[in-house]
């Protein structure tokens, strides 16, 4: 009989830097039908990661985990482990990016993964590298099966001479607690007016239907929630809302978020993803035609956006103006967020939350100061807790932000009641004294007569490229003899367009999760695309304001256009200089007065044989 096998020496036990610890991740529908989970490291979010989760605060190390030989440097390898309640097992790929192509010219690290926990380790020194290796771009999580959450850990082993801070987990947040209740209050950046808001839960209170919209970038698409559709804030503030109010429980929800785009690009899509062409949507019951196509309440989160607004705030008040100018007069709520190094637009957009006197909240101002405590001095959350990346909320951190607006939501409400009530007290000192701030906020809401910065993108109409897209309600065709009017006052006419050496299709598009979606849907279809040739797209307009929605992308073959009004250049477009695929709307021009104007649009010299995908149009 043979005895024991020796078992092996035991792997030397080295420091690691925790990249994710028990973090939830979700197998999103992929379009092949299996589930997958992105989670991208670059533009300094696996620095971030090790910062905000492992702890790490040696700038010298944290500087390595970025371009690959100085990873390889650093990490002995990676462990991974993952669970689900399933028993779906997985695969886990570290995606080196390419220095000549973006997606594919990189090595992809991977390591096949069972669903009960067993943590599987991939050793650099045994990779495969491409010589086109350039820098950590992303990790994926891919599954068999698809809807499911699952719990991933992921960290890096250190080679020798490297050290990493003893890791700490955090304790769980108890968001019943008064200090928990404390943390929201503090959100409340103003109450503003609040006859609107009442008038919207007043009639939730009588069984009507109340219409919300949120629309904002990548956290209002619902970016780190797992799952996107019910996870995010956009969603829990729905929800709380058609609970707190609403008798019939018929609340009509739209979420229109669209990720990596400011408040400019907003302002173009706003007829097409808040009013959908009259169409809005309720949860289990399909498809919902609303004759007044307007929201009661609209929530806006550019916060974090809209340093790519080039219109530094200008665009972000257009979108104030067009909500509170609309027939239905909805109630507007500004929702500030915040990313991991406390970064938002808070002092650049609350001034024209003032102006208007409207509710404001801030994320920020909840969490960011106890986020330097510690637990003994008060703090509540730490910011592993909070961030699921370098900018986006994790599960609890959407709770957070909805539990943000719902303060505001039950406060205002409280406030109406306190009002009532009051009102039929034997007047004096006291009485006037509790009455005025309540009074001036719930008295008739009236706009400004001025704009704080500008007027001119308080409306601006869609155009669409083809005729042959049925998912862009809300829009025009552009075509030539087409003309509008926003009822404003502002027309506009397309006399001649066309589209020259732009007349392919682009199948490769951003995508964004739309409602109570799990899938994606493409933004702009129904687009055009140059692939070589030398003859521009054309386009003879008479209107005040032009501008265009071109796709940014990472792709090698990509080349810059140029833009001419009149003859005259007036910007060139590369839509390789953000890196990744997304939408990104620009002005072309933006005047006082309505004229006619000729604009063109050419491959820039030397770029002729290359890619340039055009969107839409926005006018007015």
């Amino acid at each position: 009989m043979a005895g024991p096998v020796a078992p092996k020496d035991p792997v030397k036990k080295r420091p690691a830097i925790y990249l994710m610890y028990d973090k939830q991740i979700f197998a999103n529908p992929g379009r092949d039908g299996e589930g997958v989970c992105f989670l991208f490291m670059d533009d300094g979010r696996m620095p971030a990661m090790a910062k905000m989760v492992g702890g790490v605060d040696d700038f010298e190390i944290l500087k390595m985990l970025g371009p690959i030989e100085d990873f390889k440097k650093l990490v002995y390898g990676i462990g991974v482990s993952m669970i689900n309640e399933k028993g779906v097992d997985g695969e886990f790929v570290l995606q080196i990016y390419g220095k000549n192509d973006t997606y594919n010219g990189g090595t992809s690290l991977k390591a096949r993964l069972t669903s009960d926990g067993t943590e599987y380790l991939i050793p650099l020194n045994e990779v495969e590298w491409k010589e086109d290796d350039d820098r950590i771009g992303q990790i994926r999580f891919h599954f068999d099966k698809a809807e499911f959450p699952a719990t991933v850990m992921v960290k890096l082993y250190l080679n020798d001479g490297y050290t990493a801070p003893e890791f700490v987990p955090s304790d769980p947040v108890d968001i019943n607690s008064d200090r928990y209740k404390e943390l929201i209050a503090q959100s409340l950046v103003s109450m503003g007016n609040i006859e609107r808001l009442n008038k919207a839960i007043n009639k939730a209170k009588r069984g009507e239907s109340v219409k919300m919209a949120f629309i904002g970038g990548s956290i209002t698409q619902g970016a780190g929630a797992t799952p996107i559709n019910a996870e995010c804030y956009a969603y829990k503030t729905y929800k709380a809302f058609d609970e707190m109010f609403s008798t019939a429980h018929n609340t009509e929800y739209v979420k229109a978020g669209v990720g990596g785009t400011p408040s400019e690009f907003g302002i173009v899509r706003f007829d097409r993803d808040i009013l959908r062409g009259g169409y809005f949507l309720k949860e289990g019951a399909g498809e919902g035609i609303d004759p007044d196509r307007e929201p009661d309440i609209a929530v806006v989160e550019f916060a974090v956006n809209d340093e790519g607004d080039e219109t530094k705030g200008k665009c972000f008040e257009g979108l104030i103006r067009r909500f509170l100018m609309m027939k239905n007069m909805p109630a507007v709520i500004i929702i500030f967020s915040v990313f991991i190094d406390d970064y938002n637009l808070q002092e650049r957009l609350s001034p024209i939350g003032f102006h208007y006197d409207i509710p404001m909240v801030s994320a920020k101002n909840a969490v960011t100061a106890q986020f330097y405590t510690s637990k003994e001095q008060g703090r509540i959350i730490t910011k592993d807790q909070y961030f699921y990346d370098r900018y986006h909320p994790t599960n609890l951190g959407h709770t957070i932000m909805a539990d943000c607006i719902i303060n505001l939501l039950k406060k205002a409400d409280e406030a109406a009641t306190a009002m009532e009530k009051a009102s039929g007290l034997k007047t004096g000192k006291m009485t006037e004294t509790l009455l005025k701030p309540m009074t001036k906020a719930l008295e008739t809401y009236k706009m400004p007569e001025n704009a704080l910065m500008s007027d001119h993108f308080e409306y601006v109409s869609l155009l669409t490229i083809g005729k042959d897209s049925k998912d862009i309600p809300g829009g025009k065709y552009l075509e030539s003899g087409i003309n509008g009017d926003d009822g404003f006052g502002n027309t506009w006419k397309v006399n001649a367009f066309d589209l020259g050496d732009f007349s392919e299709k682009d199948p490769a598009s951003q995508y964004a999760e739309r409602d109570f979606d799990l899938f994606g849907t493409m933004q702009y279809s129904d687009n055009r695309r140059h692939i070589s040739g030398n003859k521009p797209l054309t386009l003879d307009a008479e209107c005040k304001l032009l501008m265009i929605v071109t796709l940014d992308s990472a792709a090698p073959d990509e080349g810059k256009a140029d833009i001419f009004v009149d003859d005259k250049l007036v910007r060139t477009v590369d839509p390789k200089e953000i890196g990744w695929t997304h939408c990104n709307a620009l002005i072309v021009f933006d005047n006082d007065e309505k004229a006619r104007h000729n604009v063109k649009i050419a491959m820039h010299e030397g770029d002729e044989d290359k890619k340039f995908t055009i969107l839409a149009f926005g006018i007015r």
